[in-house]
């Protein structure tokens, strides 16, 4: 079983089996919830809040609008009064949660793709957003850095 993995303080990556784990949701305090599958429910929707974006895990998978909606979500419930605790969760918490994750720190710490995965990589190790994902964040990162900071290349090395 993969690990749920504190991000920064108050952010969280997971999976769906975690997502449902109320036990964990309890003693992590989450508030909030970014749901990046297609067919699990949200679990506790009379107690916390949900952002449900229904992606799948393939080459067709567009994030154009997901991107900016998740790290709208994220940083409101981090920044919110009181402030919130987000899990960020797909099926196996490795690549739709964590493309997800990624555009928030590009988007709210400035950084570029490679740092923010690498960074990333050594708090989740299993951290795999697909090819189509990564594609799609290089297009991400240049639409907030008016240019591409990061390399395919560099990503692969």
């Amino acid at each position: 079983m993969l690990y749920l993995c504190l991000i920064t303080g108050a952010l969280y990556q997971g999976s769906a089996t975690q997502a449902e784990n109320y036990r964990i949701i309890k003693n992590l305090h989450i508030t909030h919830v970014v749901n990046a599958t297609a067919n699990s429910p949200d679990a506790f929707p009379n107690i916390l809040c949900y952002l449900r974006l229904p992606l799948s895990d393939d080459a067709q998978q567009d994030l154009v609008e997901a991107l900016p909606l998740a790290s709208r979500f994220i940083h409101q419930a981090l920044k919110g009064v009181p402030a919130g605790r987000v899990l960020v969760h797909c099926s196996m918490g490795r690549s739709r949660s964590s493309a997800l994750t990624l555009a928030f720190l590009m988007e709210h710490r400035h950084w570029s793709l490679l740092h923010a995965l690498r960074w990333l990589k050594e708090r989740r190790a299993c951290t795999a957003p697909n090819i189509n994902f990564l594609q799609q964040l290089l297009t991400y990162e240049e639409l907030l850095f008016g240019s591409r900071l990061t390399s395919l290349d560099d990503i692969r090395r």
